[in-house]
């Protein structure tokens, strides 16, 4: 067999079309998992969210949130002004939902809500609170990012 360029266009083409009939067959087996799954109930209840919002824009102080990467532990701070906070936190990465957790408001007497963050995967997470106090239904949002591996060392001088 000679190969000359009619083969070697036949050749390309063909190669072409295998490596598209690949990547389709591909991406219909990956689940991107990027989409609610009850995206039309959250869009019907979209005004409830927003007042939530400005629920939460009326206090001088709404949830702060700090990541302690010595202990493992994410922070988050409810005001005390508001009450006795109840509700839930979504914490979840954008990459994926495989991680996402559910978590139930528990706070201690200083109003204070400890995550431990020693079992999620590093990189960055968001933090969705969904709580109510003294009945007043609130929202707040927060990005933290996970570091592993820092020690802490004592540097003697």
């Amino acid at each position: 067999m000679k190969f000359n360029w009619g083969t070697g266009i036949a050749l390309v083409y063909g190669l072409f079309a295998v490596t598209m009939v690949a990547f389709v067959l591909r991406s219909r087996s990956h689940d991107p998992g990027l989409v609610s799954k009850d995206y039309y109930s959250l869009d019907l209840n979209y005004q409830d969210h927003i007042d939530k919002k400005h629920n939460t824009a009326r206090l001088e102080v709404g949830v702060t949130t700090e990541y302690d990467a010595v202990r493992q532990v994410i922070r988050l701070r409810f005001p005390k002004a508001a009450g006795t906070p109840t509700g839930k936190v979504k914490c979840y990465r954008s990459s994926t939902v495989h991680d996402d957790m559910f978590l139930d408001i528990k706070t201690g007497a200083e109003g204070f809500m400890e995550i431990p963050a020693g079992h999620l995967v590093p990189g960055r997470w968001h933090l969705e609170v969904d709580w109510q106090a003294q009945n007043t239904p609130y929202y707040s949002e927060a990005v933290v990012t996970v570091i592993k591996g820092w020690k802490v060392r004592r540097l003697e001088g």
